[in-house]
């Protein structure tokens, strides 16, 4: 059976990363591939592969490199010494483990895989899980990966028209096993939840200030926040006295990263996702909220259109106008018939477009179609030998 090596970066849990791991787990369960999994070190991406029962190795401990993590990867020079230790920990790798195929989901494995894999003659497939374009990674990577698959077809702005090597459009997928509707909805304030990371370019403040705004209009609603703080406790910081600055801090609760996360957006009536320009690709949080039923109030940026559709399971604002954001939140709270109505579609759009079986199975397709060609190619290099 051909192995898959999935390569991971990140020192935080984030989406990529959740991405990356169920969707080894859902491949490996089909039968016609293993996966094999790497991370950094020791940390919160190793322990949720662990956790969902995919092996797992940590890198730099299995080929004896100094390895300090840093959930924010920093400033620039940080940035380039990380992805060159991280090319040392592939090479060495390589030279023992052969892949049929190494699969990445962000740009610094990418190039440190995808640099160590082409000099062993293995596809890459690079996994783009950002719009935000790179110039220079970018015009690299172009020229390593095998086949660039792309978490939304908005997301193929990012290179702008460029010659592309062969790509396919397939969406994150969502465990329906695990996230589905609660059975019966709460009585109480509008419960608001904004479950990500706390990083600027989600604009988690975006929420804590329009929920002040609706407090004192009067309605009745409550602010949930849930997700990483990787600046050790200053952006946490900076949101609960937002909070009191806006007058709702008997209204908001922080609750920090959380596994159970399938059980917090049942709690919620209202997710939201004020996410900055050319930020995101194509967050599965929006789509595991669907999944649970809860209507999802997002700025319509990157592949978040193609999941929400503005009017039927959610609403969409400009991502440049917070005001627009705030009379959408209030539609939305003051009207229970419509998030019920949202939640029911949003549920009915997970089903038919966004499981995690169709995910695996359109992954599998091009984990194929790689192999073949690579087999293809190896075969016309020998006929000339």
């Amino acid at each position: 059976m051909p192995t898959v090596l999935v390569a991971h970066s990140r020192d935080g849990l984030g989406g990529s990363v959740i991405t990356g791991a169920l969707l080894a787990k859902a491949i490996e369960s089909s039968g016609e591939w293993k996966t094999l999994s790497v991370c950094n070190t020791a940390g919160p991406p190793l322990d949720y592969h662990r956790k969902i029962g995919i092996e797992v190795v940590p890198l730099m401990e299995s080929q004896g490199l100094p390895y300090t993590p840093k959930p924010d990867d920093g400033n620039r020079l940080r940035r380039i010494a990380k992805r060159f230790t991280l090319y040392r920990a592939a090479r060495r790798f390589l030279r023992t483990a052969t892949p049929a195929i190494i699969h990445v989901h962000d740009e610094s494995s990418a190039l440190a895989w995808g640099l160590a894999a082409h000099a062993r003659g293995i596809p890459l497939i690079w996994q783009v899980h950002q719009q935000l374009p790179q110039r220079w990674i970018d015009w690299l990577l172009r020229r390593l990966a095998s086949h660039i698959v792309f978490v939304a077809a908005n997301n193929q702005r990012r290179f702008n028209g460029t010659v592309l090597p062969a790509s396919s459009v397939i969406y994150n997928g969502v465990d329906l096993s695990v996230y589905y509707p609660a059975g019966n909805r709460r009585e109480g304030p509008v419960k608001i939840g904004f479950v990500s990371n706390l990083v600027d370019r989600k604009r988690p403040d975006w929420l804590v200030r329009a929920a002040g705004r609706l407090a004192r209009e009067g309605l009745n609603v409550r602010v949930l926040l849930a997700g990483n703080d990787f600046s050790g406790g200053a952006k946490a910081k900076e949101l609960q006295d937002l909070a009191k600055q806006e007058g709702i801090t008997g209204r908001y609760d922080y609750i920090g990263p959380r596994s159970d996360v399938p059980d917090v957006l049942r709690s919620l009536d209202i997710l939201v996702l004020p996410s900055e320009r050319d930020k995101e690709a194509f967050p599965r949080i929006v789509v595991e909220a669907m999944a649970c039923g809860i209507p999802v109030l997002a700025t319509a940026v990157a592949g978040v259109p193609e999941a929400v559709v503005d009017g039927e399971t959610g609403l969409l604002t400009d991502p440049d106008d917070f005001e627009g954001f705030v009379d959408a939140l209030r539609e939305l709270v003051a009207d229970e018939d419509m998030r019920r109505r949202y939640g029911e579609a949003a549920v009915a759009r997970c089903r038919a477009l966004f499981s995690m079986e169709a995910n695996a199975a359109a992954i599998s397709r091009v984990y194929r179609s790689v192999t073949a060609d690579h087999s293809a190619q190896q075969a016309e290099l020998s006929s000339f030998a």
